[in-house]
């Protein structure tokens, strides 16, 4: 948080010091050199973060909006799915809007440092998925409109239902090291029966 307050607080201090500096002195040449190593020094005092951590804060920043771009997506499909009539597509439809917000929280928990990847991932998934609905629903309403209608929208409610598998996959594919930490704390909550000593 400190670090994204450096920047505008060693501004205001440069035109502080330059504007004070100005007075006192009536000087161009002293005025903007001090207000230049005040905000150099009032810098790197609000933002101690580490060049590491700086990175790892930028990154997290990138991750953070991949995932807010990533979920724009998602709710715009979940403002369609209920338009679409076939039970089985909408429930797919319907679940895979609850699995991807929950596939984001647990990277995030669980492995941060492929946030990243996986919202960029899922986004283009997402996009996929949203031009799909879209083809979907103007089938559906105007099936005049397209040679074999129902062909297409099988293959469409077939594609909707393999994305909710995939996410439902996902899910599970990261919750696998917390069941083998589940699993070896469940072999150690009881400790093992003691030989009776006779």
């Amino acid at each position: 948080m400190r670090g994204k307050l450096a920047a505008p607080v060693a501004l205001a201090t440069a035109v502080a010091v330059f504007t004070g500096t100005f007075v006192l002195t009536g000087n161009f040449l002293w005025a903007p050199l001090l207000a230049m190593a005040a905000a150099v020094g009032v810098y790197l005092m609000v933002d101690d973060r580490s060049p590491a951590q700086a990175r790892s804060d930028d990154y997290l920043d990138e991750a953070r909006a991949k995932v807010a771009e990533a979920l724009a997506i998602l709710r715009g499909i979940e403002r369609l799915h209920p338009d679409v009539q076939a039970p089985a597509a909408r429930t797919a439809l319907e679940s895979a809007c609850r699995y991807v917000p929950e596939l984001f929280d647990r990277v995030q928990a669980r492995s941060p440092n492929s946030l990243y990847s996986t919202a960029s991932q899922i986004s283009g998934h997402l996009s996929s998925l949203d031009g799909a609905v879209r083809q979907y629903l103007d089938i559906q309403r105007k099936p005049v409109l397209y040679a074999d209608p129902e062909a297409l929208k099988r293959s469409g409610e077939l594609a909707f239902e393999r994305f909710a598998a995939f996410a439902l996959d996902s899910v599970r594919l990261v919750n696998q090291g917390d069941i083998a930490q589940y699993r070896a704390n469940l072999d150690t909550v009881a400790p093992p029966k003691l030989p009776e000593l006779g």
